[in-house]
């Protein structure tokens, strides 16, 4: 067998950008609610008091692809220059069980969450926003911004994070692109009249509290990934409309529903809605401009493996070898 290709993170940045893959992960979340889509749950367990090995794999029927992400998730890598979740996601072809590609898994994982972000964004805010706040000022605060520019090119951005001063750099960065982006001391002065919130931190408790929303907001909820996490407090789960990638995701590792039910902030009815159905037009997305939504982003393996297949398409399309 012929060593299948492996795609850097450079090679990602190189072939495909957040605009890229909006399209293809709209296909992949309507694919989700159509039962056409297997993503079952995530693996994870200890290495040592260090950190995690975890392993997701899945497939979808169009195109014809399945693969799986293997990482060791190390929260304190950074601190040695290291990402917090480090390892491959390998892409293979249905049809016949082929090895297509391997890829960083850091590398798909920041763009193809940006990306669904925005996705979430364009189906569930209000149109045309003009100020976009983003929480928190690491690897995704910084893709979500690059990804808010690319998308809302117009709109304003502002950037809060618990050190002012990791605000304030990350700002920094973006000044040769000449767009209007500026760091928040206060939270509640960074929320205030935004359109879209992104919160992108690694925060175990929550710190958006509810009385901060306004109506007409939208959030998207990045940061918080496991059940004993979160970053609003459940007033604010109580307020808004929820929205997420899977229900059964929702139901095992959505650490802001389950705590708001759990202190009865919320019952056991309250009604989240998979937006593969909004996006398939069997559900309805935003009612009313003065609603506030919420898409709960879990991060499934079809998002990862249709990125990875995008990154493939575009380099092996002209070999006439891609997938059908």
């Amino acid at each position: 067998m012929t060593p299948p290709p492996f795609f850097s993170a450079a090679d990602i940045r190189d072939t495909i950008s957040t605009t890229d893959l909006i399209d293809p992960l709209k296909a992949a979340m309507i694919s989700v609610s159509r039962g056409q889509a297997s993503h079952p749950p995530r693996f994870a367990a200890p290495v040592n008091d260090k950190g995690r090995v975890g392993v997701m794999y899945g497939g979808l029927t169009t195109p014809p692809i399945h693969g799986a992400k293997f990482l060791s998730l190390y929260p304190d890598a950074a601190a040695n220059g290291l990402s917090s979740h480090q390892g491959f996601v390998l892409l293979f072809d249905s049809r016949d069980g082929r090895p297509l590609a391997s890829f960083d898994a850091d590398g798909i994982t920041a763009m193809r969450t940006a990306a669904m972000s925005m996705l979430a964004t364009q189906t569930l805010a209000r149109p045309d926003p003009e100020i976009i706040t983003i929480c928190g000022a690491g690897e995704q605060a910084e893709w979500h911004l690059r990804a808010s520019l690319a998308c809302f090119p117009s709109a304003k951005v502002r950037v809060w994070a618990r050190r002012f001063a990791a605000a304030e750099a990350l700002c920094r960065s973006f000044e040769k692109a000449q767009c209007d982006v500026t760091a928040m001391h206060s939270l509640a002065d960074a929320l205030k009249g935004a359109d879209v919130i992104h919160t992108t931190t690694a925060a175990r408790t929550p710190y958006l509290q509810g009385g901060m929303l306004q109506e007409g907001q939208h959030l998207n909820l990045v940061g918080a990934s496991l059940a004993d996490s979160r970053e609003i407090d459940d007033a604010a789960v109580a307020q808004v409309s929820m929205f997420t990638d899977a229900l059964e995701s929702s139901d095992r590792e959505s650490g802001e529903i389950i705590g708001a039910k759990q202190a009865g902030a919320i019952g056991g009815d309250y009604p989240v809605t998979e937006i593969g159905n909004v996006l398939d037009q069997t559900k309805e997305g935003r009612g009313v401009p003065e609603q506030i939504t919420a898409y709960k982003s879990h991060g499934l393996i079809v998002q990862d493996l249709i990125a990875a297949f995008e990154v493939f398409r575009r380099v092996t399309a002209k070999d006439g070898d891609c997938v059908g």
